[in-house]
Order: C-alpha cells, then sequence, then structure tokens
C-alpha cells in the first residue's frame, strides 16, 4: 500500500503514463509495487490523439481490494498525504534535477508532432538530395572550369541557398523543442505548487491529493482509456 502510495505521487509529478498491469511488477516477498517502463513522461500520454489517459496513476480495483481493511481512506491516503508534502517542500532541489532531463536533446517529444516531422524530413531529403545533385555539378563544373566558369558559380549558389534552409529549419525544430520544454517545466512547478486544478489559490496537500484521488477512481475517465490498459481490472 505504502509503495503503491509513493509511487501514486510521484509518477503523477513526473506525468508518468501508461501503467497497464504489465508495468507494475509485484514483490512476492514485500508486497511492494514496482514500477518498469518510464517511457512516457511528462504527461505524453494524456495528449497524444488516439485514447488520452484522463487519470493521473493507476488505481483501480484490482489495487484497492489489495489493501488492507480501510482501502484508500487507511495508509495509502495518509502515505500520498506525507509524500506529497515531502515533495512540495523540495520542489527547487527537484525542478533542477527535472530541468536536466527536460532540456536533454534526446528525449522523445522532439517526436511529438509526427506528421510535421516526418513531413519536414521528407522535404531535409529531398533538399539532401538536391545538395548531392549540386555537388556533383560542381565537381564536373570545376573540371570544365576552362571551358565554362559560370557552372560552377552557379552550383555554389545552389549549395549556400540549400545551406541556408537547412538553417532555418534547425532554428525552427529547436524553438519548438524549447516550447514544449518550458510547458513542460511550468506543468511540473504547478504540480508541485497545488495549482494544477485550474484554480486561482493554490490548494493545499490534502485537497490536492483529494482531488487526485478523485480523478483515478472516476468511472467517467477509466472508461476512456485503451483496452489493453485494462481499466476494468
Amino acid at each position: 500500500t505504502r509503495s503503491l502510495a509513493v509511487m501514486s505521487m510521484v509518477g503523477y509529478v513526473l506525468g508518468l503514463g501508461d501503467r497497464h498491469p504489465s508495468n507494475l511488477m509485484l514483490d512476492r516477498i514485500s508486497g511492494k509495487i514496482i514500477h518498469i517502463d518510464f517511457g512516457d513522461c511528462f504527461e505524453v500520454a494524456m495528449v497524444r490523439e488516439k485514447y488520452p489517459e484522463k487519470i493521473p496513476f493507476r488505481l483501480t480495483r484490482m489495487l484497492i481490494n489489495a489493501m488492507e481493511v480501510t482501502g484508500i481512506d487507511g495508509n495509502y491516503r495518509e502515505t500520498c498525504q506525507k509524500v506529497m508534502a515531502v515533495l512540495r517542500e523540495n520542489k527547487e532541489s527537484l525542478m533542477a534535477v527535472l530541468e536536466a532531463f527536460v532540456y536533454d536533446p534526446l528525449l522523445s517529444w522532439r517526436l511529438v508532432d509526427a506528421h510535421k516531422t516526418k513531413a519536414g524530413g521528407g522535404k531535409g531529403g529531398k533538399s539532401g538530395g538536391s545538395i548531392n545533385e549540386s555537388t556533383d555539378a560542381s565537381t564536373s563544373a570545376d573540371i570544365l572550369e576552362v571551358l565554362d566558369g559560370a557552372q560552377s558559380n552557379s552550383s555554389g549558389k545552389k549549395l549556400n541557398a540549400e545551406a541556408g534552409d537547412a538553417g532555418e529549419d534547425m532554428g525552427s525544430a529547436l524553438e519548438v523543442t524549447n516550447k514544449k520544454a518550458i510547458s513542460i517545466v511550468n506543468r511540473v512547478r504547478d504540480k508541485l505548487t497545488g495549482r494544477d486544478f485550474g484554480q486561482e489559490d493554490p490548494v493545499d496537500v490534502h485537497r490536492q491529493v483529494e482531488l487526485l484521488i478523485q480523478q483515478a477512481t472516476s468511472h467517467e475517465n477509466l472508461c476512456q482509456c485503451y483496452i489493453g490498459w485494462c481499466p476494468f481490472w
């Protein structure tokens, strides 16, 4: 129960999604819950086009029935409150660590706009082919420079123009990535300050935990999950 509560709060702050039963492991001796597969973090699963997740963490009947007699209102809720209080007290340290991950150039939200990236890649591929063709033309022009010097100059201008287009595309991609990173950092900061429910005034730890449990156990939210998430378990 306590291990589930800890990962519920930590996973919520990290925006960890895709918590289907295959991503939860159970220690046979201690009974602790161990999470695996942290690929869908920073609320990626909540903003995907098909079957976006509406729940902050997994708290289905399979997990609730495994708790002690008090269920959610016993050790689980109390542990959630203590964990969230610790996270909020140390939010500056957490934000410093998370920002290093958010601005990591290898993270996957560069590919969130898959259709745009694919289209951009196709254009880049086309440009790459043109650059190769221009290089061949420049080589031929150098060999025949004595016969036709103008051809070499024309090819050089074409190369410079295409290189400039590639630089602009790279700058645009970097700008989009920075915007996504900033929005993710702001979202995590809102969670750690109690401003994650769209209210003007921040909520306290007890109210925040209560709202999160309500969202996680809401049938309206669970019924929208993908069938492979097994919300009925």
